[in-house]
């Protein structure tokens, strides 16, 4: 017959084998909910995204002088020398100039740009909505009119660019999620 202390020390030495187990179903289940809500990962394939990995993303990106134009590195910009001043995350109604949109993503901001001579009022709020629902989860994001895109929408975050033919609430959501935040300077705005 075992003593209570023997009694006690067997319980010990089982729960400390327990241990490692209940530490590996705790890790699973914190791994199971950040993809559930959509944390971290870049788990975005879209066959329309570009990704770049060029001296517009990777150099020491130079502030430009007030009225200093972007070097052109495509319309839109993915990244490169920018404004001084970020623009504020935000839903814009006139169009924005590229410099200080560049800054934003360089802090971590996703911009939506719609051609507004293609898209029509109802498609415009449809995308609002969702963006304002986005914004008010957080989300740093920037959607503005831009009268030189060559597609209705483009989608556009730090050395990334997709373009939407029609708008996809899903396509833009996990955009968001995938590459909202991954940049140089992941500071907000």
């Amino acid at each position: 017959m075992e003593t209570p202390k023997q009694t006690r020390n067997w319980r010990s030495i089982r729960r400390q084998a327990q241990r490692p187990a209940v530490l590996l179903v705790a890790l699973a289940a914190l791994a199971l909910l950040a993809t559930a809500c959509g944390g971290g990962g870049a788990d975005f394939e879209d066959p329309l995204l570009q990704e770049f990995d060029d001296q517009f993303t990777t150099a020491d990106q130079a502030h430009l002088q007030p009225g200093q134009p972007a070097p052109g590195i495509g319309t839109p910009p993915y990244g490169g020398p920018h404004g001084i001043q970020p623009l504020r995350c935000g839903i814009y109604e006139a169009e924005q100039a590229f410099e200080p949109i560049i800054h934003t993503m360089e802090h971590g901001a996703v911009v939506l740009y719609y051609q507004p001579l293609v898209l029509t009022g109802d498609d415009v709020a449809a995308i609002r909505v969702v963006v304002t629902d986005l914004l008010s989860d957080g989300a740093r994001m920037i959607m503005t009119p831009s009268t030189v895109l060559a597609n209705p929408i483009v989608v556009a975050s730090w050395g990334r660019l997709l373009a939407m033919p029609e708008f996809d609430e899903q396509k833009l959501r996990g955009f968001v999620g995938a590459f909202e935040g991954d940049s140089p300077e992941d500071i907000g705005c």
